[in-house]
């Protein structure tokens, strides 16, 4: 190799390899632009050129004073040129990734001598977690602006890059983790900054809330209603929540209770944002219902048979005498025995049968019932007599897909269920004549049974308990004749529901079915 040649490079990255590789350093390049621009601001008036190399010598970027860079692009040197030994001779780029310290060529240091006029700094930066080579910076300055301060602020600089690179490398290390945690946690998570502006909405929260990424990140946290006032003392008055109970109906109408806590996020004691967790516990919710629901059954099966000892037997004794006494008395006294105390007594009677057949299980016969005659010829037919006495009309319709399904049902407990719905809308009667409508359908493995009404509703405060024992809203009410209906029809393995509106109430039955050939 002559001295006296000019050192072109030899191997070039070029076109779409260049590109590829500038990419994968894009944060790399970053990096370093924004230290190397402090450096080149506090030497203003020092012609410098800041050149940057991958670990192999390729170039990948050239910033600084544009005379110097004129000057290396007439000897070939431009960005993906490689540096060598044995293609450019001794320089600062391969001497650096060969020592792995800090180096300087000043001058007759460079071999070839057009070099001569050129002071040279360079020092190699590093991964410095695992000590892993990632290239080179160096800088050229002319000859008369050579200070050994230089080589010292090149250092200073890449041990700045070096701990920016490293703490990035880490806050993705760390992001990769939070996301798995966030990605793979059976529960919502929500994370806000310190005004309120969701910055994490994980994906089972998107799940459960039915919303879109781009829809809540980034948006204000306090215009949730259902959380919004919880976050805002947690960010202004540094409150915390634990196992508040939120319920909410979803997009298929169902109810969802969560188990919701949030708490403030703190650094070095200062608030900086909220984090909140939403844990989905319908299932439990729904089975303590049911728990607490057998209690109150085991509870009224114990009154009940209470009642049925110590009152039922006296009232027949009772009954029996008026019964014997009425034809002892005179006339008017008759009148009172027959049209007063016995049929209070009857009364009586009644309350304490439907009472103990809400806690005890139905032992009648059932028989296999053709659904579409049932309800045609029968339910009908008794619904249709009532209505005559009340100035009410009953409308029924049956599908006509049924006409070959049955039900396996006590015919008489399936009527008393009609009856006791037929009572119940004529209590809710509004200003208008009552009109009443029961429709069949199939649903799933169930026949469905929907009977609606025209009447006043049923206010929202009070639709949580019309099924429960003695709950009424009427003065002459017993409350119990819906809860004797749920009981008949959950007896016969089925399932009976409510909803109402200022417009009229529905009340839906579903029980199992039997598909029968003929």
């Amino acid at each position: 190799m002559d001295p006296n040649d000019i050192p072109s490079p030899k191997s070039f990255l070029a076109g779409q390899d260049l590109y590829s590789k500038r990419k994968e350093y894009s944060e790399i390049l970053s990096v370093i632009s924004y230290f190397s621009n402090k450096l080149l601001d506090s030497l203003i008036g020092t012609p410098i050129l800041v050149v940057v190399s991958d670990e192999e010598g390729y170039l990948l970027d050239i910033a600084g004073d544009e005379a110097i860079k004129s000057a290396v692009e007439s000897l070939g040197i431009e960005l993906g040129s490689r540096f060598t030994q044995e293609d450019n001779g001794t320089n600062v780029i391969s001497l650096a990734l060969q020592q792995g310290y800090p180096i300087s060529l000043i001058g007759e240091g460079h071999y070839h001598k057009c070099l001569h006029e050129i002071a040279c700094y360079g020092t190699a930066f590093h991964y410095t977690d695992e000590n892993s080579l990632l290239g080179t910076i160096s800088i050229m300055t002319p000859i008369n602006f050579e200070n050994p301060l230089l080589l010292t602020m090149i250092s200073q600089v890449v041990e700045s890059i070096e701990r920016e690179l490293l703490l990035r490398k880490q806050n993705r290390k760390l992001n990769i983790l939070n996301q798995v945690m966030l990605s793979r946690t059976k529960n919502g998570i929500v994370i806000t900054d310190e005004k309120g502006i969701i910055t994490e909405f994980n994906e089972y929260a998107l799940k459960s809330f039915g919303k879109s990424r781009h829809s809540v990140i980034g948006k204000s946290v306090f215009d949730f209603a259902m959380t919004g006032g919880h976050f805002q003392k947690v960010l202004e008055e540094e409150a915390k929540y634990e196992n508040e109970d939120l319920k909410f109906i979803n997009k298929a109408g169902d109810q969802i209770v969560y188990l919701f806590d949030v708490q403030p996020i703190y650094e070095d004691e200062k608030v900086i944002g909220a984090f909140g967790q939403f844990r989905d516990i319908t299932e439990r919710f729904l089975m303590e219902e049911k728990i607490k629901e057998a209690e109150k059954e085991t509870l009224a099966g114990r009154i009940a048979a209470g009642i049925a000892h110590e009152i039922r037997n006296p009232l027949t004794t009772v009954r029996g005498y008026l019964q014997f006494l009425n034809k002892e008395v005179d006339e008017r006294i008759s009148h009172l025995f027959s049209t007063v105390l016995i049929p209070e007594i009857d009364r009586a009677n009644k309350i304490i049968s439907d009472f103990l057949s809400i806690s005890k299980p139905s032992y009648r016969e059932v028989e296999l019932i053709q659904v579409e005659p049932f309800i045609l010829e029968y339910i009908s037919k008794f619904l249709n007599s009532e209505s005559l006495l009340h100035n009410a009309e009953v409308f029924v319709e049956v599908d006509p897909a049924i006409g070959n399904y049955f039900i396996q049902c006590n015919r008489e407990e399936m009527l008393q269920v009609f009856i006791n719905l037929f009572r119940n809308s004529l209590q809710a009667k509004g200003d208008t004549p009552l009109k009443v409508s029961i429709c069949t359908s199939l649903v799933n493995s169930h026949i469905q049974f929907k009977f609606r009404d025209n009447g006043n509703g049923i206010p929202s405060a009070v639709l949580p308990h019309i099924f429960e024992p003695f709950f009424s809203t009427k003065d002459e009410g017993t409350g119990l004749g819906l809860s004797v209906s749920r009981k008949i029809v959950e007896n016969h393995d089925g399932i009976m529901e409510a909803t109402s509106s200022p417009d009229g109430t529905t009340f839906l039955i579903e029980l199992p079915y039997m598909a029968i050939n003929k």
